[in-house]
């Protein structure tokens, strides 16, 4: 576990210089909008996605500085989706990351449109790069039939009695379609062959569920000083979680069996998955 950990720490700072140098600056004109897109990509968070779009392109010997624009573009669209959730007509969470979320120190007229522009500045770094290939999966990740269809039914979802195929769209939507997104374009950028392309496609997607259920888990059953944002926010507003439609005990069963499914997946590939394996392991047994 300290090996992973110590990867996923440098891989953080490493992102956390990129996404700096990469936004506007905040004093920029208008000062107001660049100040909230700042703040809410730089006030922390795990970048569980650019570590995975990194470590794919790593297990086929590519460089860090040749993966990270889709990295970038992939933690800024998820930075988006994080303002847009927290609204008052979203989520109506007023704590992210343990600072008070974009709406509240920013105004909800101005989340909105720092979500915006971080979703646009997203397709920029990747229009900069010069790849259409990238720049498509992560609009098919991203659209009407990825995660903004899960947000859509996840809203959707509310107050509504438990629904297993309903839940499943709204996991793979919402949440494991950009991991496999991530993860397919970090093989993208690492030169990898379709089938082996295919094959981490399979395993960005059954973490992507593994990691969604583990968050159903942690809300219930965490605190929010160690999650950083109000615990139990699932049940207050009486969200479809895996815990409220299989049961807890379930939920921890079947994270634990997608993981090893994905890791699984990874067993046809020649390259150097080891990465890709620890951070599998660390998705489920994180405290956050």
């Amino acid at each position: 576990m300290s090996d992973i950990a110590n990867y996923l720490k440098m891989k953080q700072a490493l992102i956390d210089r990129a996404l700096k140098d990469c936004l506007p600056p905040a004093a920029a004109r208008p000062a107001l909008l660049h100040e909230a897109m700042v703040y809410c990509v730089l006030n922390g968070g795990k970048r569980i996605r650019p570590i995975l779009c990194l470590a794919a392109a790593e297990a086929f010997g590519v460089r860090n500085a040749d993966a990270l624009a889709p990295a970038l573009a992939v933690e800024l669209f998820h930075c988006s989706t994080l303002i847009h959730d927290d609204l008052p007509c979203m989520d109506d969470d007023d704590l992210r990351r343990g600072q008070p979320t974009c709406h509240i120190k920013f105004g909800e007229a101005n989340a909105v449109l720092a979500g915006d522009a971080l979703m646009i500045h997203a397709f920029q770094v990747l229009a900069e790069a010069g790849s259409a290939r990238l720049a498509l999966e992560l609009a098919r990740a991203a659209g009407s039939r990825g995660v903004i269809a899960g947000q859509v039914e996840d809203l959707a979802a509310e107050n509504l009695p438990p629904n297993a195929d309903l839940l499943d769209f709204i996991h793979l939507n919402k949440t494991a379609v950009l991991i496999r997104a991530a993860v397919r374009m970090g093989a993208i950028a690492g030169r990898a062959r379709e089938d082996e392309i295919e094959n981490l496609s399979l395993f960005g997607e059954k973490i992507g569920l593994a990691f969604q259920i583990e968050d159903d888990i942690l809300d219930e059953t965490s605190t929010d000083e160690i999650l950083g944002k109000p615990a139990h926010s699932d049940q207050r507003q009486h969200k479809m979680t895996y815990p409220s439609v299989h049961g807890l005990e379930a939920a921890k069963e079947c994270a634990r069996q997608l993981t090893r499914e994905a890791i699984a997946a990874l067993d046809p590939l020649s390259c150097d998955t080891t990465a890709l394996q620890g951070i599998a392991d660390y998705l489920v047994t994180r405290a956050y």
